[in-house]
């Protein structure tokens, strides 16, 4: 689909296809590029041009190419939210079954993991407004198995967006599920500790990708790239990461993918020693982590797979009335749709579709100004999402 968009409002990740209204003393120049840094916007599109005609149908890679947006959706999130939890509710069964095998010494089955990542890879493709605001349905006192889950969904999620195959988003999805997978072997004294690890403690910690390597090394028919992203998923960009300290592209696809969505979940979750932090401020945090411990790039797309504010986050408007982020923009990443479901007073009122970008300019103009966790308020999302 095509769009006309200011210049000024021309970002990173959009594909530039023309600019000019095609008359003589304006015609239509073709670009055909994508806009991979800012400084591709003055290369681009001369800086007296108004505006320019982009692809919404093409986004830009972690490696900086352009692939196809993917499939549209096929189900209402109505229809799939109840699926994706009942995926996720298998999935976490799973989790706790393999942990516990783990921690016995028993021989384990990785394959068994691979129809709930089929799955999740269906439900995705179906809707993928289902499995992220799953996220913010789960409770947060299980983080040692829904963190794997989570990252296997989320790296699902952006491998789509970077247009990998189903056959290759399979096996990024095991990665996912298996990173942590070395952790069974760390203490839990460590591992829930409430307070700050020592350093003694730290240097046991960095142990669980090499124990995670170890444990699945020998399984037969494991693809090499889900072992490179186990022992991987804490190197970083500028070599500061373990166990290796590899840099750049030495580092695989599969683990610079895993690494960012690992860090995102971790931001975002609840855990014993904090709480978590608001979607949002978690992206912040690591747009100023990039080109430092995330390739160039990277940390932008994420952010325009997820969106700023990430669908099924609680807010707050200008208006004072409360809703949840019900889809994104891409074009306009700071104003999304809003399902607004609370007034002022936070009492329930009819639901309505809030379309921040459609009412900018306008008197009934609402901007987003918190993002707040519905925990805090005994906010049941799930049911407003439902209404």
């Amino acid at each position: 689909m095509q769009q006309r968009v200011k210049r000024q409002d021309l970002r990173p990740g959009m594909y530039v296809v023309s600019y000019g209204q095609g008359s003589f003393d304006d015609p239509v120049v073709k670009v055909e590029k994508p806009i991979l840094t800012p400084a591709d916007v003055a290369r681009l599109v001369p800086g007296d041009v108004e505006d320019a005609v982009v692809d919404t149908q093409v986004r830009i890679s972690l490696l900086g190419q352009e692939r196809p947006a993917g499939v549209p959706i096929t189900t209402g999130l109505a229809d799939e939210l109840p699926i994706a939890k009942r995926l996720y509710s298998e999935a976490l069964d799973h989790v706790k079954s393999f942990v516990e095998e783990v921690r016995r010494g028993t021989d384990i089955d990785v394959r068994k993991a691979e129809p709930l990542v089929q799955n999740f890879i269906e439900s995705v493709f179906r809707n993928e407004s289902a499995a992220v605001t799953l996220f913010k349905l789960r409770g947060f006192d299980e983080y040692t198995y829904t963190h794997s889950i989570n990252v296997s969904l989320l790296a699902v999620l952006l491998g789509k967006h970077l247009g990998l195959d189903k056959a290759v988003l399979l096996n990024l999805g095991l990665a996912g599920m298996y990173h942590d997978v070395g952790k069974a072997r760390i203490p839990e004294a460590i591992l829930n500790k409430p307070g700050k690890l020592t350093e003694a403690e730290f240097n046991v910690m960095k142990t669980h990708p090499l124990e995670g390597y170890r444990l699945l090394a020998g399984k037969k028919d494991l693809d090499p790239e889900i072992l490179r992203a186990v022992v991987e998923h804490h190197e970083r960009h500028d070599g500061s990461g373990y166990p290796r300290g590899l840099r750049g592209e030495a580092i695989s696809l599969f683990s610079r993918i895993i690494g960012i969505v690992d860090v995102y979940d971790a931001l975002t979750s609840r855990r014993v020693y904090k709480e978590p932090m608001a979607p949002s401020k978690a992206l912040s945090m690591m747009y100023q982590w990039r080109d430092r411990d995330f390739p160039p790039q990277a940390v932008e797309n994420f952010i325009r797979c997820v969106g700023v504010f990430p669908l099924g986050s609680f807010v707050r408007l200008s208006n004072g009335e409360y809703g949840i982020v019900a889809s994104s923009n891409p074009l306009a990443a700071t104003r999304p749709e809003v399902k607004v479901v609370l007034d002022a007073k936070m009492r329930p009122q009819v639901p309505r579709v809030a379309d921040l970008e459609a009412l900018a300019g306008t008197p009934e103009a609402l901007d987003i100004v918190a993002v707040l966790n519905p925990a805090d308020y005994k906010i049941d999302l799930e049911r407003f999402l439902m209404a």
